[in-house]
């Protein structure tokens, strides 16, 4: 058992993983240690390991915490796409709780057992649309990489354009405009701004369009 520098009771793994959790969306994943993981909980450094393994178990801790948060729809009541649609959105919503940790979750081994109930979903999903095998396996992939892409973008490095300061959007836009690059020069406006969110809606309703070609016999 660790040794408590605080009052506050024996420590549990749930309470490092939760402090972790904390830490990363105040400072970053990249800052995380654990150094300041035992601070935050009030134990020596060495007092974490029994609980945990190492970092790399604290990350993968954390990444069980956000998937395991990802409200599966009850998707038997409704159609394939509705299915799809609720299940990229729940994804979303799970990981946009932690915008600075959700990156552990997109590179994340999807043979984690938090990640299995979802990949079984979707798959039941898709098998009501008529994929089975192999055919449901590859567009479950494709699903799968454009939400990691998508949220990526949003939950990255890159910035959030949607509601920016005007005047930074202005001088993005201007720049484009600049760039001597006339397909981009034309569409300039477009992108110098970004609403993460239609994004992703738009992306996939193209998922789904591609879903129905497969599975619908050409008339």
């Amino acid at each position: 058992m660790a040794q408590r520098l605080t009052r506050r009771g024996p420590l549990t793994r749930e309470e490092i993983v939760s402090r972790a959790l904390e830490l990363a969306e105040a400072e970053g994943v990249e800052k995380l240690s654990l150094h300041k993981i035992a601070t935050a909980v009030g134990v020596r450094t060495m007092s974490l390991y029994n609980h945990v393994d190492d970092k790399t178990d604290v990350l993968d801790a954390m990444a069980d915490v956000i998937l395991k948060g990802i409200v599966i729809p009850d998707v038997d009541g409704m159609s394939w796409q509705d299915g799809l649609r609720g299940l990229a959105r729940a994804f979303r919503t799970a990981a946009l709780r932690y915008p600075h940790s959700a990156t552990l979750v997109l590179t994340r081994d999807l043979k984690a057992s938090a990640a299995m109930p979802v990949i079984e979903t979707a798959l039941r999903v898709l098998n009501r649309a008529g994929l089975e095998g192999a055919a449901a396996v590859h567009v479950l992939r494709a699903f799968i990489a454009f939400l990691i892409g998508t949220l990526a973008r949003e939950v990255g490095s890159a910035p959030t354009y949607a509601g920016a300061i005007p005047e930074v959007v202005a001088d993005r836009e201007r720049d484009l405009a600049r760039s001597g690059l006339p397909a981009m020069a034309a569409v300039a406006g477009e992108l110098a701004v970004c609403d993460h969110e239609a994004e992703m809606e738009f992306g996939l309703e193209l998922i789904l369009d591609g879903v129905r070609r497969r599975v619908t016999p050409a008339g």
